[in-house]
């Protein structure tokens, strides 16, 4: 079902997310999926970073320092005042970030890294790595589910408008529906789908539904090195090229879809300590078995993961960070469409949510009937009540009684 590329593990992860869409949890899920999301954030971090310290490497010749980065703001202003170099659209750019800091979503979270080279003149910005955000994952995953149910919607609704066009006698191509004939066939239709959710039935018609960019790194080089690039990826021996995406138009880029043979033994060398510990612990993980918990799991893991690998040169890299498709605008936008915004699609990114909270709380509850289901139309009061129950005990103090003194008369 929801596949999540840059993860081990993924294929368990996969099967438990569709039980869960159709109420069929089962005991020890929770703690499946808290392994399995916490362990992979902790494990990406470590290859992504050696991933891409080894082709800087392959590429300058030399280390590139990496500097977490906390904010898209620290990232921004990086590159506006260390830049590659400079031309008259660059300049424009940077001014206007100078200018305007605060149109910039520069407050915009960040689960990541740069890479900087010191080497040869003034630190030159060549490199980035990011893993996606809890919620970024959810709301990616619901928008993937979303659009393989409008579109079973949309089957259904086109099955409608046949049979209504044969019981008059005439082909589909000459029938003259009014909006409220259409809105009507699309309600139905999307009744004959949440009832497959709600009976079970639509698990066998689930799809693989991939998402490919959970961990991803993008490469500063300039077209006339492209070539050189892919010469490093071959040469690093973990790498395999699956498919080249070229974007055009208002952002010109590569995407490079790379399958990338885990490194057991880095992983193994680097079990959580530290302040990752501490988060894991928080987590519900047993302090005790953490680090044979958390071997066991690399160990067992899938032997490749997908990474995605954009490409750019520098003045395209900055289009998309402060010019004419900017991501954060991106992002908005496609929250904004209105396919996602009816109670079932609002659901879907519910549930995904409610998962993903589950795997930062720090209770790992026994779940055997899923409190979010598909099929139910809810407050967002309701909603904010189970997230929160994701994080928080029940309300013991406000469901206890009160001996509140009764006054005298």
């Amino acid at each position: 079902m929801l596949y999540l590329e840059s993860f081990t593990h993924r294929v368990t992860l996969a099967e438990i997310i569709s039980r869960w869409m159709v109420n069929q949890a089962q005991p020890g899920d929770v703690r499946q999926i808290k392994k399995i999301v916490n362990f992979n954030s902790y494990m990406s971090r470590v290859w992504v970073d050696a991933l891409v310290r080894q082709l800087l490497r392959q590429l300058h010749g030399s280390e590139a320092p990496q500097i977490i980065a906390r904010t898209k703001g620290e990232l921004k202003d990086f590159v506006v005042d260390h830049p590659t170099y400079s031309n008259a659209r660059i300049a424009e750019m940077c001014d206007r970030y100078r200018r305007f800091p605060e149109d910039f979503y520069r407050e915009t979270p960040l689960d990541g890294s740069y890479y900087v080279l010191n080497h040869d003149g003034p630190p030159r910005f060549v490199a980035c790595s990011r893993i996606k955000h809890f919620r970024r994952i959810a709301e990616k995953g619901s928008r993937r589910i979303v659009d393989f149910m409008l579109s079973r919607i949309r089957i259904n609704a086109d099955a409608l408008a046949e049979e209504r066009a044969r019981s008059m006698g005439i082909a589909k191509n000459q029938l003259v529906s009014s909006p409220e004939q259409m809105a009507d066939e699309f309600r139905h239709a999307e009744r004959r789908v949440i009832k497959s959710i709600k009976r079970g039935t639509i698990q066998a018609g689930l799809p693989v539904l991939a998402i490919p960019d959970v961990v991803g790194a993008k490469l500063i080089v300039e077209d006339a090195d492209y070539p050189r690039l892919l010469a490093a990826l071959k040469a690093t021996g973990v790498c395999e090229v699956l498919e080249e995406e070229r974007h055009t138009g208002n952002y010109k880029a590569v995407n490079l879809r790379i399958a990338y043979t885990v490194p057991r033994d880095l992983l193994a060398a680097f079990p959580p300590s530290g302040p990752y510990r501490r988060v894991l612990e928080f987590r519900g993980f047993d302090p005790a078995t953490l680090r044979n918990e958390y071997l066991e799991f690399v160990e067992q893991g899938d032997d490749r993961v997908l990474v995605e690998i954009i490409v750019a040169n520098f003045q395209e890299y900055l289009e998309s960070e402060l010019g004419r498709c900017m991501h954060e605008e991106r992002v908005l936008s496609q929250r904004a469409h209105p396919d996602y915004q009816g109670h079932l699609s609002t659901n879907v990114r519910h549930l995904m949510d409610y998962i993903l909270g589950l795997c930062l709380g720090p209770d790992i509850p026994e779940i055997t009937d899923v409190p979010l289901k598909l099929w139910v139309k809810y407050m967002p009061d309701t909603i904010e009540h189970l997230m929160r129950a994701c994080y928080l005990p029940d309300d013991l103090f406000f469901d206890a009684v009160l001996e509140v003194p009764v006054a005298e008369a």
